[in-house]
């Protein structure tokens, strides 16, 4: 495997501590202009060099596939007390902005599953048993008119435990495609939000196909910086893929399908591995932007499936019956859907 360090990158949908359902009233929930809206905060354990980091890569993908909108990146480090106090430079503001009280703010930021503490103990955990973990999250925010983002220590931009700063480059890419889907969708209702998303190995595979091509595509050209921070060299994209492939082939016997629409049980991970090659498979076939040009701009009007039919000429299900030839191919045959850079 090539895979160096434990990471989790996630999309929590749409959060509403108000209980209500409802959104502010704007046709353009993220006020998108043409110009990079990411702000980054860091807690005051994290260092210039891996503020640097983020701030650079974030851009990257700004110039990449466009601005999204307001984007707040909120990154954690090990230290408790340093993760509090962040928490309350976020409260501060939304209290400021009047999205929430700062008694639900400051009860959030103890949630298990995205509050800040909760990052802030994955990175604590990883530095301390020499186990690389970490966890990123599209932590909803559209509620309140920006995509909210958290993130735990980034090891490789902190050059710790071996772990290479590239796949924190990818992991930010992976997310910030997460900013570009939400963005397509203009319903303001929440249960159609989810369901224009689609299914969890599209919303999931997109986000994996665009980062790690992507990522390629700028480390080739210069214009993404390498690294280079670990004895064991970064692998090339056809490396990083044909990992992901024999994770499918291992899994696939034991689950119901190879493309599941859950982010729950053991099957969950083929949502991303098995996600990403598929959405490979539609890009070699359909275009590299296809995403970009075609999909996303008619999500809003076709809903997930319609915009699905419409953009790729067959229903999903087709295409996921499709897709499991593939997965029987040969590796020498499939990895020639691979760009080559």
């Amino acid at each position: 495997m090539v895979l160096f360090w434990s990471i989790v990158v996630t999309l929590v949908m749409f959060q509403d501590p108000s209980g209500t359902g409802e959104l502010k009233p704007s046709d353009d929930i993220f006020g998108i202009q043409p110009k990079n809206q990411v702000e980054v905060f860091v807690a005051s354990d994290i260092s210039e060099e891996v503020k640097e980091g983020v701030t650079e890569t974030l851009a990257l993908a700004v110039q990449s596939w466009g601005s999204t909108g307001r984007l707040e990146y909120w990154v954690l480090g090990a230290d408790r007390e340093a993760a509090l106090k962040l928490s309350e430079q976020f409260c501060k503001r939304r209290v400021e902005r009047g999205d929430m009280t700062l008694r639900d703010c400051m009860r959030d930021r103890f949630n298990k599953n995205h509050g800040f503490l909760s990052y802030q103990k994955i990175g604590a955990d990883a530095v301390a048993t020499g186990r690389p973990s970490m966890s990123a999250g599209h932590n909803g925010g559209s509620e309140w008119g920006f995509h909210r983002y958290s993130s735990s220590l980034p090891l490789g931009f902190a050059g710790l435990l071996e772990t290479a700063g590239e796949g924190d480059q990818i992991t930010i890419f992976h997310e910030y495609w997460h900013s570009v889907q939400q963005a397509s969708i203009k319903a303001k209702d929440h249960p159609t939000r989810r369901k224009q998303m689609g299914p969890v190995w599209f919303a999931e595979g997109s986000a994996v196909a665009m980062a790690e091509i992507t990522a390629e595509r700028l480390w080739e050209s210069g214009k993404l910086r390498k690294w280079n921070n670990t004895t064991r060299p970064w692998p090339n994209l056809k490396q990083r893929m044909t990992d992901k492939m024999r994770i499918i082939q291992q899994k696939r016997d034991q689950c119901d399908t190879i493309l599941p629409d859950t982010y729950e049980g053991e099957c969950a991970q083929l949502a991303y591995e098995s996600g990403g090659w598929a959405v490979a498979y539609l890009m070699n076939k359909h275009g590299a932007n296809v995403l970009l040009e075609s999909f996303h701009p008619q999500v809003a009007e076709l809903g997930w499936e319609g915009a699905f039919r419409e953009t790729f000429g067959q229903s999903s299900q087709e295409f996921i019956k499709e897709f499991e030839t593939f997965v029987d191919l040969p590796l020498v045959e499939q990895v020639k859907i691979l760009p080559n850079f």
